[in-house]
């Protein structure tokens, strides 16, 4: 059985950081409904080889982009819109910066949980996680990010960009 999702193909590049964004919402997406699948699955089959393998999948993601994606934001994208002089805005990504650090209490105790199997779990705390997780993307994606698209300028979407690609160190495709 396939617990996990397979990755998603033609994601935007560092060109267009904040369909990057989106892209790693959905990718995140798939990560959570593996979450929910995987309490499933190892209630009736334990921590055998595929939930292994799904768990190793689903950490080594949030242990590394999960990382740079709060990155992204924290550091590159909230001073951009902060910049803006939009109150409304600011007040609401200041807000969903904040989650971010719920978002990392709540995983942590998922995260030894999935670095431990095969030991079957008594309990897979799949949910405060994956609620507040999908929360947080709907209201960066129906908020932040249209908001974030109407107000900067190409030389902001670029420089994001660069700094996006900076942190994985990659080099961006020229234009």
């Amino acid at each position: 059985m396939q617990i996990g999702e397979k990755g998603a193909q033609g994601a935007p590049g560092f060109d267009d950081p904040l369909g990057l964004l989106v892209a790693c919402h959905e990718r995140i997406e798939g990560h959570c409904a593996t979450l929910v699948r995987l309490k499933a699955y190892v209630c009736v089959h334990g921590g055998d080889r595929d939930a292994q393998l799904a768990a190793e999948r689903v950490w080594g993601y949030f242990a590394q982009a999960g990382r740079w994606h709060h990155e992204d934001e924290e550091r590159d994208l909230a001073p951009l819109l902060e910049r803006q002089g939009d109150r409304v805005l600011a007040t609401a990504m200041a807000h969903l910066m904040a989650q971010h650090r719920d978002l990392e209490r709540a995983y942590a105790p998922l995260e030894r949980i999935l670095q431990a199997l095969p030991a079957t779990p008594t309990e897979l705390p799949v949910e405060p996680y994956v609620g507040l997780m999908r929360a947080h993307m709907e209201a960066e994606n129906t908020v932040i990010l249209p908001r974030a698209r109407a107000l900067l300028g190409a030389p902001e979407i670029a420089a994001l960009g660069r700094a996006m690609a900076a942190r994985r160190a990659v080099r961006p495709r020229a234009p």
